[in-house]
């Protein structure tokens, strides 16, 4: 775990040579979980809409790249959350982004399994990782 903070820490200092990363670190969770919240609203509004609706849908989460924009988003909240002292909600995050490759597609094959399940790893490996005193330095 203490290469895990050694290895944090040098992210941070990669990071922190960015001038964007001071504009966007105090809306890392907002980012994280907003990110989230909009591939989940799209997978919702997938699920209960019916099929005839799927290209007004299609306007607002492909023509517009909202999906691809949550998605990008969820990604900058995860290395903004992981290289300062939010890491202690990554995992939750982490888990969810698993559920959302689960729900993403209609049928569970092993290219939808494989990504669900090493996020799902990770996410508990940085629960154990914040469980530990190692988290609380940076």
């Amino acid at each position: 775990m203490n290469q895990f903070s050694v290895v944090r820490r040098e992210i941070r200092a990669w990071l922190e040579q960015f001038k964007i990363y001071y504009i966007l670190k105090p809306y890392e969770l907002h980012l994280l979980f907003g990110g989230l919240g909009i591939m989940l609203l799209f997978i919702f509004l997938k699920f209960i809409l019916p099929y005839t609706a799927y290209p007004s849908l299609d306007i607002f989460f492909i023509d517009l790249p909202l999906y691809e924009l949550g998605r990008l988003a969820f990604w900058v909240g995860v290395w903004g959350s992981l290289v300062s002292s939010n890491v202690k909600y990554l995992p939750y995050a982490l888990w969810i982004y698993a559920l959302i490759g689960l729900l993403e597609y209609p049928n569970i094959t092993l290219s939808t399994l494989v990504p669900a399940i090493v996020f799902a790893i990770l996410g508990y490996a940085l629960m154990q990782y914040t469980a530990k005193s190692g988290a609380r330095e940076l």
